[in-house]
């Protein structure tokens, strides 16, 4: 029997989103909207999803309103404030999620991974949560990273570079290896092999193998540093290397490889500046790591839910 208090895994709020796309496709054919009440009609939890996707469309405008109204809403019951709470940083989730569906062309969720070979042979490997598009033509090879972190090896070809633009920052190539990460806080670009021209703020600077650069999204600041080659987007292995980041942006890192939610409720806790080795393999040990030594507790609320707090 299905009960609605159970939790709302993460490949139902995809469906719902699915649906919102094949409502919109279907141009309201009946068919298909009666595919729709009886997919909500089979478990409560579709039906918390589906209100979740009309309230992130709001958001987005990516989906005509007519599509929402066209399908009449039940009313399911959620008896637990803690499936609540999840159900509401759904919603949030969700409308970054419509918009890349209309915008990328290779999309990844929390938790998981995804990698694609490019007409020209390069290959592209994204972290979780991430999303990118291409666009190639005759003379030029241009990519946008519009969330997250990925990793490049481009196949040479000096007729044509090789452009990866995301968050004002532009990193031009020939043929090389390299990995970008649009963090909340910074923008990383670490090289593995070649070297790569980064712009930033109309100034541009040369990386090779073991350099990054860090570009601090609110000062502005840029920063060269060292690091190992081995330790370029370090998460393809199950790492997350941090070097002098906030504890919040390294949440922030985490939540890319976690399925569930993570929520840092102490701006003060967040603050605090880290540097260090987590296994990503294991997303609460990993958390329990970095702030622990802080005075951090990480509590699971539920199997899909961890609250991070100064105590």
């Amino acid at each position: 029997m299905n009960r609605p208090d159970r939790p709302i895994p993460d490949c139902m709020f995809e469906q719902a989103s699915d649906w919102l796309f094949r409502m919109h496709d279907a141009a309201g054919e009946e068919r298909t909207k009666a595919a729709l009440q009886a997919w909500l009609g089979a478990d409560p939890r579709h039906q918390v999803a589906w209100r979740l996707a009309c309230q992130a469309w709001k958001a987005t405008e990516a989906i005509p309103s007519d599509v929402v109204a066209a399908v009449p809403q039940r009313r399911g019951r959620v008896r637990y404030a803690a499936l609540a709470l999840a159900a509401c940083l759904a919603a949030v989730a969700l409308v970054p999620s419509l918009v890349m569906r209309v915008r990328a062309d290779l999309v990844t969720i929390a938790g998981q991974s995804g990698q694609v070979q490019l007409a020209d042979g390069s290959r592209v490997v994204l972290g979780g949560d991430s999303a990118i598009s291409h666009d190639f033509s005759a003379k030029d090879r241009s990519v946008s990273l519009w969330r997250g972190e990925a990793y490049f090896e481009v196949t040479p070809d000096r007729t044509r570079p090789f452009v990866v633009r995301g968050d004002g920052v532009t990193v031009t190539v020939t043929g090389t290896a390299f990995g970008v990460d649009l963090g909340k806080e910074t923008t990383t670009v670490a090289v593995t092999q070649g070297s790569v021209l980064v712009g930033v703020h109309g100034e541009d600077f040369r990386l090779v193998p073991g350099q990054s650069l860090a570009i601090d999204q609110v000062s502005g600041e840029v920063r060269r540093r060292p690091i190992d080659p081995a330790d370029v987007a370090a998460w393809r292995r199950g790492r997350l290397v941090a070097g002098d980041q906030t504890v919040s942006a390294v949440v922030d890192s985490i939540r890319r490889h976690y399925s569930g939610f993570i929520v840092l409720t102490d701006s003060g806790l967040g603050g605090r500046r880290v540097t260090g080795l987590y296994d990503l393999a294991d997303p609460e040990r990993a958390l329990r790591a970095l702030v622990g030594p802080y005075g951090g507790v990480v509590r699971q609320v539920t199997p899909y839910l961890l609250v991070v707090s100064a105590s």
